[in-house]
């Protein structure tokens, strides 16, 4: 926000120092000669009204955070994609400590070895996939097969790939090539890759006899790398899709680790829970402050002093960035709509409404219709995904702007400076922990990697010190090998209590001189106390446009807006006249408005002086 400097000011304006007599210490107030000139007056409340447009700002990118909140969450629900995904996920990809039984089978995240997927396929996944009773042994119509959960109906059929390394030499010579001769290695080859599928129309002993055929022709065997098994779920009551991956990585060393994803969503861009209005609002405001943002370049380009052309595009970037980054938004949103309406979608989307009408001994239309569906809902989960970050920043875009908006005020800009003056101590201090922490993350590797998960490569070792910085690494996991109970102690007091002690030291040094500056010195506490004031007189001169235009006097005082269009009148005629109680009384010759109220006036007028005079005297001082 620009300081405007008046042109003439005849008032002594210095800091007095005064006995505190509580404490006994010197302390400064504020202290002038109330001698005015027309023109300086009006300055001064052309500098009000600079904090009034300052207010506004914060106001209208308050409303903007809380339309584009209210229009994210209509976009992507995300309580009810959680409940959709849960369902889902919480059937498909369970994980606990039972042992396998006939009554309490294989759970999917307690696969560990090769022969535990057959048995988690058959006693868990199809009996939870392929249902065709509902839950008191009812048959089911053949329109409601494959509901998962009796809610979300499975689309088509179960999509299981499979990808396979090739068959070559191991690379050591003599006897270990005797002992171990083939190793297995991507070729490229087309039949590195098979892919497979369950109609949604079996039943749970088709189903199994399908998977029975798929073992005796190896589909999973020595050689796979990783198997992918895709389910495609609906559920009309919380109207979305789920897009369940249920994914195993075979690693060489013969373990297996399971990993599931559940993307949810929508299924109707805008019906009775997602309507217009929200976006409508949202772009009325967007394309508000895209014409704000012109303005203000358009005034640059006015201006004799222009920004340089690295403040140039700094000041570009922060007004247009959050406008560029909501266009993105919705051409994301733009292509979500266009695949959920597209017009094979919907088709095949309609064929795979019954599982009975698909099958694959007949053509192969069946198939392709299955091949869309999956292919539009993989690239909308995956566009979603990417609609849920985009939102994201923009939330964070919009926050940054309202505290980048409070820097007018002294107490509401605290963080921001604060953070600003925090970071230029940082840098040395940053490298000094970077190297450190390194040291510790690659010795963790080194000690505990080969027996503990945690340490078993860098990114699990980062991930491992990060959380032991935040107290929420479990000691257990490493207590029993050697070194750990040195290793863990001397991280937690070099890092945790000395560094970040340290870190904590800056910022607290940072904000000490902040809060100094900005809850003690005497201008910038009289200039919070008068945006409360100007505000209150914003809210009084709306009431008084709407229902009492003629009125003069507002809070025992002349109103801020009146007096600030007579006084440019009159300073076209002698800039240079003294303002006092004598010469404003002829421009207000309302016989109502008593000497009190010029008196008033005058001292609200002095004191805004005052702030003003005493913010270009700190500029000086800081410059």
């Amino acid at each position: 926000m620009g300081i405007v400097k008046p042109s003439v000011v005849i008032a002594d304006v210095r800091e007095s120092a005064i006995d505190d007599v509580e404490s006994g210490e010197k302390t400064s107030e504020l202290v002038a000669t109330p001698k005015i000139t027309f023109q300086a007056a009006h300055e001064a409340l052309v500098h009000d009204k600079s904090i009034v447009r300052s207010v506004g700002r914060i106001i209208y990118s308050a409303i903007y955070f809380g339309l584009f909140t209210a229009m994210l969450f209509t976009h992507i629900p995300t309580s009810r994609m959680y409940e959709q995904a849960y369902a889902v996920s919480s059937i498909l990809a369970q994980s606990g400590g039972d042992a396998v039984t006939p009554s309490s089978p294989i759970k999917f995240y307690n696969i560990g070895q090769l022969g535990d997927v057959f048995d988690w396929l058959n006693n868990a996944f199809v009996p939870s996939v392929f249902v065709t009773q509902d839950q008191n042994g009812v048959d089911l119509p053949s329109e409601d097969y494959a509901r998962i959960g009796l809610f979300n109906k499975g689309l088509g059929g179960v999509l299981v790939e499979v990808y396979k390394k090739s068959a070559v030499d191991c690379r050591a010579d003599g006897s270990l090539y005797m002992v171990y001769p083939v190793c297995h290695a991507y070729e490229g080859l087309d039949s590195e890759y098979q892919s497979y599928l369950l109609i949604f129309s079996l039943n749970t002993t088709e189903a199994l006899e399908g998977l029975a055929d798929w073992k005796n022709q190896n589909w999973i065997d020595l050689s796979t790398d990783k198997v992918v098994i895709s389910v495609l779920t609906y559920n009309g009551e919380l109207e979305g899709y789920v897009v369940t991956e249920l994914t195993l990585e075979f690693h060489a060393g013969g373990y297996i680790t399971p990993k599931a994803t559940a993307r949810p969503t929508i299924s109707i861009p805008y019906g009775k829970k997602n309507t217009y209005v929200n976006d409508i609002l949202v772009w009325i405001w967007c394309i508000v402050a895209l014409v704000w943002a012109i303005s203000c370049v358009l005034e640059w380009r006015k201006k004799e002093s222009c920004p340089s052309r690295r403040g140039m595009i700094t000041q570009l970037f922060g007004l247009f960035i959050v406008e560029a980054v909501v266009c993105v938004f919705y051409a994301i949103w733009a292509s979500i709509v266009s695949l959920l309406n597209d017009d094979d979608f919907q088709d095949s989307l309609w064929k795979l409404a019954d599982p009975s009408a698909l099958n694959v001994n007949e053509t192969e239309d069946g198939i392709r219709s299955l091949n869309v569906v999956i292919d539009n809902l993989k690239r909308i989960a995956d566009l979603t995904s990417a609609l849920r970050v985009v939102g994201a920043v923009i939330i964070a875009l919009i926050g940054l702007q309202i505290l980048n908006r409070f820097r007018f005020h002294p107490q509401l800009n605290i963080l921001t400076r604060t953070v600003a003056s925090a970071l230029k101590q940082f840098a040395a201090f940053f490298i000094v922990f970077i190297v450190i922490f390194l040291t510790f993350m690659i010795i963790g590797s080194m000690i505990f990697g080969y027996r503990a998960k945690e340490f078993a490569s860098l990114d699990n070792s980062m991930a491992s010190c990060i959380n032991m910085l935040f107290g929420v690494f479990d000691f257990e996991s490493i207590k029993d090998l050697q070194f750990s109970v040195a290793f863990y102690w001397i991280y937690m007091v070099v890092v945790s209590l000395v560094l970040m002690n340290m870190m904590l030291a800056i910022v607290l040094d940072a904000y000490d001189d902040v809060s100094k500056e900005s809850y003690k010195k005497a201008a910038n506490m009289e200039l919070a106390n008068r945006v409360v004031a100007i505000c209150w007189d914003v809210v009084s001169e709306i009431s008084i446009m709407l229902f009492a235009r003629r009125t003069v006097v507002s809070h025992g005082r002349i109103r801020p807006h009146l007096l600030e269009r007579v006084l440019q009148r009159k300073i076209k005629e002698d800039p240079h006249t003294i303002l006092s109680p004598e010469s404003l009384k002829p421009l207000f010759p309302d016989d109502g408005i008593g000497y009190e109220v010029f008196q008033a006036t005058l001292q609200h007028i002095e004191n805004g002086m005052l702030i003003v005079e005493a913010l270009k005297t700190g500029e000086t001082n800081n410059d």
